[in-house]
């Protein structure tokens, strides 16, 4: 069983320079992030580099062996919370 203390949930804030490039930073992955953490949940919250998924971005994936969501917002996260709180569930 996984502790506690292992589980985080990643928030993908890589900014390429190319602003024709794809990325999660270019996209409002900070907002994310910040929203994330006034949610209070009892998990750590990581910025991370890329999680390959440029192009449907922002991602957040939970870890370890969680699952990835794209295209995040702050708008959007309902079920983001939902899976987390699950995830520290088990």
């Amino acid at each position: 069983m996984t502790t506690l203390s292992k589980k985080k949930v990643l928030v993908c804030t890589n900014f390429r320079g190319n602003p024709n490039t794809p990325s999660c930073g270019a996209r409002g992955s900070e907002d994310v992030l910040t929203a994330l953490s006034n949610e209070q949940l009892a998990i750590t919250i990581e910025k991370s580099p890329c999680l390959g998924f440029c192009n449907i971005g922002p991602n957040v994936r939970l870890a370890p062996n969680g699952v990835c969501f794209h295209t995040v917002s702050p708008k959007n996260m309902t079920k983001l919370i939902k899976d987390i709180k699950s995830f520290i569930a088990c």
